[in-house]
């Protein structure tokens, strides 16, 4: 710790050594031996920041100890399991937002970490390429945002952004409850050319036919599926399954998801599954480079077409454009 400069923060460690070595102890128990020099570079480089952009909301020990105290046993935890260490430059970047947003940190240390981490899981599983984008994107818009609910809405709008088009539906209503300031510099920040009711509403950036890529593939090859799979509409969403596994679509112009629907029954997909052998009314002359004899299942929306085919295990996805 010879390292850190700031000195709230050494007097902060030295007043309650006792304290902080024991939780250092009690890390090393739960999670074997610590890497010291880790978790020392992680206090200078990622923590320290931190307190010094807290310190100036709020310089008292007693609050610097607080948030000092929660971000210490945290770093344990995400050291001690190695999270921090595999993924290192993407903690470093999210935590650092606190240091952008010092207003939540030193109020609520413990739940902005929380839900940093939240969206660090969701972006690992669907785009991890995209955490490093997300934590940018947050840190551009971090002078508007003054609450937490603030942070909860912008992170979700940023992780839709980059790539978890399942979050879309919700985001309407969310991005209504921000201030107007907030909302300017979110549409800004996505660079959209569409007014914020549009920006949620349409899923395609365009207003025309386009192929926008594939989703699912073999499982044995980091895909979803043992079998080559079939669509269906069921209510408001879209399911695919391959009789073993069943996941509900969601795509638009960031992103393609599959999430797990282990309530939906796959034989009822598999029923309510439809076959079409003309695609010509959704893509015109394009309808001549698919061979429709082997489409297994077609779902079509008012802005999108997709497909299975018997051989294959992607979804095919088709934009319509915005009607």
């Amino acid at each position: 710790m010879e390292k850190i400069s700031f000195q709230p923060l050494i007097s902060t460690f030295s007043d309650n050594s006792a304290l902080y070595n024991q939780w250092y102890n009690e890390g090393e128990i739960k999670y074997g031996n610590l890497d010291a020099h880790i978790f020392a570079n992680w206090m200078v480089e990622v923590v320290e920041p931190i307190v010094k952009a807290i310190a100036v909301f709020n310089d008292s020990p007693e609050k610097i100890h607080e948030v000092v105290k929660a971000l210490y046993l945290e770093s344990l935890k995400l050291i001690g399991s190695g999270v921090a260490i595999r993924y290192k430059d993407e903690y470093k970047e999210a935590w650092l937002l606190m240091a952008h947003m010092p207003n939540l940190a030193v109020k609520f240390p413990l739940k902005t970490i929380s839900l940093l981490h939240d969206v660090l899981l969701n972006l690992e599983v669907h785009a991890p390429e995209k955490v490093i984008e997300w934590c940018k994107l947050v840190a551009n818009s971090s002078s508007e945002i003054k609450t937490i609910e603030d942070f909860k809405i912008v992170g979700r709008i940023y992780a839709w952004k980059c790539g978890l088009a399942h979050l879309r539906i919700r985001l309407k209503d969310d991005f209504a409850g921000l201030s107007e300031s907030l909302q300017q510099t979110i549409i800004k920040t996505i660079d959209s050319s569409s007014n914020a009711n549009q920006i949620f509403e349409n899923p395609w950036s365009e207003n025309k036919t386009k192929f926008e890529g594939v989703q699912g593939g073999f499982k044995g090859m980091t895909g979803f599926f043992e079998e080559p799979p079939v669509l269906a509409q069921m209510g408001e969403y879209i399911f695919a399954t391959d009789s073993k596994s069943s996941y509900a679509l969601f795509a638009d112009q960031f992103g393609k998801v599959l999430l797990p629907a282990e309530t939906v029954d796959a034989e009822d997909i598999a029923l309510n599954s439809k076959r079409i052998t003309n695609l010509e009314k959704w893509l015109g002359r394009d309808n001549n480079e698919i061979d429709t004899t082997v489409i297994s299942s077609v779902v079509t929306t008012r802005d999108t077409l997709i497909f299975t085919l018997q051989n294959s295990y992607f979804i095919y996805l088709y934009s319509l454009g915005n009607a």
